[in-house]
């Protein structure tokens, strides 16, 4: 069989500046096999073998010239951008530089009625002689029917390397893969399967979870949760970066669940349980998961037989909208409604503003009717007498920490489900108020309230230390370092003054009786 050799340099230059690791140089030229057979038959027309050192592929029933694989930009998949999981041209001419010239890989492929090596050769620029990539191509009179690569010096250390590499591109028998959840001739979403990825696989930033994402049918990055997002006609610009950040995981799976039907969302949205309260942390936030689960929520909610379903199985959700602090009177509300739901018997979950499409109320309206806001009312006869004492002994032991100021109106925290045993309704001063180098009141009390509960049958000095407390709002908010020391001097007075307490103790005690 007569064989004809000549050789074809590809004006690469040898030390031309790119690096590819030996993923991606794997990788690119599995890729040019995916491609040719496509995934729906990847199982049945591509192959794999070693012998000894080498690492064979072959794909069936494929043959192609190999002038395509001597110009850069050159690509048989051009014509149909979203077809394929290549289409920049370069893969095969950049994939032979980097395993020839960084990791001693030696290339050969063979098609049609030619086979070709990897080599180098030199080429003459203004008069000075550079190493070039080239190709050592030979010619026969037989044609194969198929496309084989062989890669030389291909060690057993490389063979993770290269499951890593076939459980990237998607294929329906990827063993990555579970159960279907839904797809489209777009997209797809599948469970996945018990079996950790291999090592090297592709992986988000500081996100390497069990979930994959799949663009242009390659994995490319990864979250938390059990599932595979694939959004076959989704396209990089940046051929360079190999992986996605939290903000392309984001965007891949908000276009992938705005085509879901009702009963594939309820399935991913039961998934991404712990992320249903999740909101913007600031006012351009391309992390949050906010905008897919109000999708999700959404896509449910177009089926009544979903809805249905769904409430059956959550029915304790309470939907919470964002409230900023600087809205003092819904703020305020928020707090209480929150401290109630602690309290409550009933063990509810916060959810989205996307969940009140499925018929689940708001946090605010469910609170109110359960009477779990601190709304006030004006005290009755036997509640005076015990307000009084109350300012009494307060008025004694702050006499000298509180000076000219006056203590506040107390009223009746009207519902005993209420949370919160006292509150204060706290008005911010223009300026504060100093009443020691370190103290200064910042709030004026319009009026404190305490439960009837507490201030009839509780023990005196749990109905002290709460009225003080309230009392303590004059410096901060809760939490804050101005009412923690509020609090600490406060103490430190009540302690010093155990026979005044003892007193009033005897007096309370007698009120009512």
């Amino acid at each position: 069989m007569r064989m004809e050799s000549k050789l074809i340099s590809l004006n690469l230059i040898y030390d031309y500046p790119v690096k590819w690791s030996k993923y991606k140089v794997l990788r690119d030229l599995v890729q040019n096999f995916y491609d040719a057979v496509r995934y729906q038959e990847w199982n049945e027309r591509f192959s794999w073998w070693r012998e000894g050192d080498q690492l064979g592929l072959e794909a069936k029933n494929v043959s192609f010239s190999y002038d395509w694989l001597i110009h850069i930009g050159a690509s048989t998949k051009r014509e149909k951008p979203g077809e394929y999981a290549g289409y920049f041209g370069e893969g095969f001419k950049i994939a032979s530089l980097c395993a020839l010239r960084d990791y001693g890989w030696q290339i050969e492929m063979a098609s049609q009625d030619w086979s070709l090596v990897v080599v180098t050769s030199q080429v003459e620029v203004d008069g000075r002689f550079l190493t070039s990539l080239a190709y050592r191509v030979r010619q026969s009179e037989a044609v194969a029917q198929n496309t084989t690569l062989r890669i030389h010096s291909f060690s057993a250390q490389d063979d993770q390397l290269l499951q890593s590499v076939l459980c990237s591109f998607f294929y329906l028998h990827n063993p990555l893969f579970g159960e279907e959840i839904w797809s489209s001739h777009r997209s797809a979403i599948f469970y996945r399967s018990g079996l950790p990825k291999p090592a090297y696989y592709p992986a988000t930033h500081n996100d390497s979870g069990a979930g994959i994402i799949f663009a242009g049918y390659q994995a490319l990055g990864s979250f938390d949760y059990p599932l595979i997002f694939c959004a076959h006609d989704f396209r990089r610009d940046d051929r360079e970066r190999n992986y996605f950040f939290k903000m392309d995981v984001i965007k891949v799976i908000q276009q992938v669940v705005e085509e879901l039907p009702p009963e594939a969302a309820a399935k991913v949205l039961q998934i991404l349980k712990n992320r249903w309260y999740d909101n913007p942390r600031k006012q351009y936030d391309f992390e949050t998961w906010h905008s897919i689960i109000r999708t999700l929520a959404l896509r449910v909610a177009v089926s009544a037989e979903q809805k249905k379903a769904w409430h059956e199985r959550y029915p304790n959700l309470l939907v919470a909208r964002p409230i900023k602090r600087s809205d003092v009177p819904n703020y305020n509300k928020r707090k209480q409604a929150l401290a109630w739901v602690r309290s409550a018997a009933t063990k509810y979950q916060l959810v989205q503003t996307g969940f009140a499409t499925l018929g689940y109320a708001a946090l605010e309206e469910v609170c109110e009717k359960a009477e779990g806001f601190a709304i006030t009312r004006e005290p009755d006869e036997e509640e005076s007498k015990r307000i009084q004492l109350l300012e009494a002994v307060s008025q004694l032991l702050l006499a000298g920490f509180l000076k000219d100021v006056e203590l506040p109106k107390c009223k009746i925290i009207k519902y005993d489900a209420a949370a919160w045993r006292g509150m204060a309704n706290c008005i911010p001063l223009k300026r504060p108020i100093t009443i020691s180098p370190r103290m200064h009141i910042r709030y004026r009390l319009s009026h404190i309230a305490l439960k009837r509960s507490l201030l009839i049958d509780g023990d005196f000095g749990a109905v002290l230390s709460t009225y003080l407390h309230e009392i303590a709002h004059m410096f901060g908010n809760e939490g804050s370092a101005s009412f923690s020391k509020a609090l600490t001097e406060l103490l430190e007075i009540t302690l010093s003054n155990t026979r005044v307490i003892e007193f009033y103790r005897e007096q309370w005690q007698k009120v009512g009786v």
